[in-house]
């Protein structure tokens, strides 16, 4: 009899393991689709080794570029990511992204349609809700986050004031670290940004935006904005 139950002990204990180690493992929710020069990964952003084209990232992985790098990213539902350079970002989800963490930098976005939850961009000032939709977000710039949209309805929070606005096509949106938050129609500077962007990854699809200058002409911007 004891040496049955110490089987059956023993056959728990391996069960138990099994469980704590299939809820320990992560699931990918990403792979590097594109990378420029040099890009690293970490699972806790205190360890930060080179990433490689093709390798997959994993729900709660650290992403950062370094100065004149980028990497384009791809979700497992087809939406991408374009970080620019010295920006760093934390890819959370399970089997799909639900949200990312922006510290700092660029991040150009082409997000496929969401039914049900939408995906968030959260920030140290911000949280950006998007549910399908292309645009650029800049993180840290003059203390303030910058939110482009090109297509598609944004949600955008400031995270000191509680704040909300609505960002669509056409139009940026400024969150400022004094709890600010403005919209305006968006710039040649705001448009450029984006298209600097694109450029480095030969993005094909053309979007054309007129608005009017300073000077009262009216000019045109051409921005990639699929590949």
């Amino acid at each position: 009899m004891e040496k049955r139950n110490l089987i059956i002990a023993f056959a728990l204990l391996a069960f138990a393991a099994t469980l704590s180690f299939k809820v320990a493992a992560r699931s990918n929710v990403a792979l590097f689709w594109i990378i420029k020069n040099e890009v690293e990964k970490s699972p806790n952003s205190e360890v930060w080794k080179g990433a490689k084209k093709g390798e997959l990232i994993y729900g709660g992985d650290y992403v950062r570029t370094l100065p004149k790098s980028f990497t384009l990213i791809k979700f497992n539902d087809s939406s991408t990511l374009r970080l620019g350079p010295e920006s760093e970002v934390q890819v959370n989800g399970v089997d799909n992204p639900s949200n990312m963490f922006v510290n700092k930098g660029d991040v150009g976005f082409s997000m496929a349609k969401r039914k049900d939850k939408p995906f968030e961009f959260t920030t140290p000032t911000s949280v950006a809700s998007i549910r399908g939709t292309q645009g650029i977000l800049v993180v840290g710039l003059n203390n303030s986050d910058f939110l482009t949209i090109v297509e598609g309805l944004v949600s955008f929070v400031n995270n000191i004031s509680h704040d909300s606005v609505n960002v669509g096509a056409g139009q940026t949106g400024v969150s400022s670290s004094n709890g600010g938050l403005i919209v305006h129609k968006s710039t040649e500077a705001d448009l450029e940004r984006l298209a600097q962007l694109n450029d480095q990854f030969g993005w094909k699809h053309e979007l054309k935006i007129q608005f009017r200058g300073s000077d009262g002409q009216m000019h045109e911007i051409i921005i990639d904005t699929q590949k």
